[in-house]
């Protein structure tokens, strides 16, 4: 994965994705990294001031600095655009943020609040606890049957843990032409 963006230092003499890794980590600025295989040396090991959007890539590697204390946990959102529409000419580039989450009980429980509203063609999520994230973006859906919202997880819980939707609330609103 690439996450291009928010470069503010080349570091110099790193070969490996490791190092580039151990130099984000010592650097007080850096938030993320990219290891670039495909570049030179001297020019292949990027540090960021942010956390941009993942981009797909052969030929990178990249990270995220952990915080200091491991009570807490970088979560992506995405709003995935690949099968919005059928022109071939239309932006399908994801939306994201990301959200820094702190575990909020004694036994290592992770609560994450949403409201997400879905229009015909306009979709927002907001983060509900102090704002850190608000996404808002078009999709153009041409299939009467493009209804579908999914919940997913990338590399989900272990066996002793379980993900829990505690509520999901849906309303059918009417179209503002009837």
């Amino acid at each position: 994965w690439d996450v291009p963006g928010w470069d503010y230092f080349s570091v110099l003499g790193i070969s490996s994705s490791f190092d580039c890794q151990h130099a984000c980590d010592q650097d007080v600025k850096c938030h993320s990294w990219t290891f670039d295989s495909a570049k030179q040396m001297n020019n292949n090991c990027f540090l960021k001031s942010g956390i941009p959007n993942l981009v797909a890539s052969l030929t990178c590697t990249s990270g995220v600095k952990q915080h200091e204390t491991k009570q807490q946990q970088l979560v992506w959102i995405y709003i995935n655009r690949t099968l919005s529409q059928r022109n071939p000419g239309a932006s399908r580039v994801p939306h994201a943020g990301t959200i820094w989450l702190e575990s909020e009980s004694l036994n290592n429980q992770w609560f994450l609040e949403l409201n997400i509203f879905i229009d015909h063609s306009v979709i927002e999520v907001f983060e509900t606890q102090g704002g850190r994230v608000a996404i808002a973006t078009r999709v153009y859906p041409e299939e009467g049957t493009a209804e579908n919202l999914a919940v997913y997880v990338n590399s989900g819980p272990t066996t002793n843990q379980n993900i829990v939707i505690d509520t999901l609330d849906i309303w059918t609103l009417n179209s503002i032409w009837t």
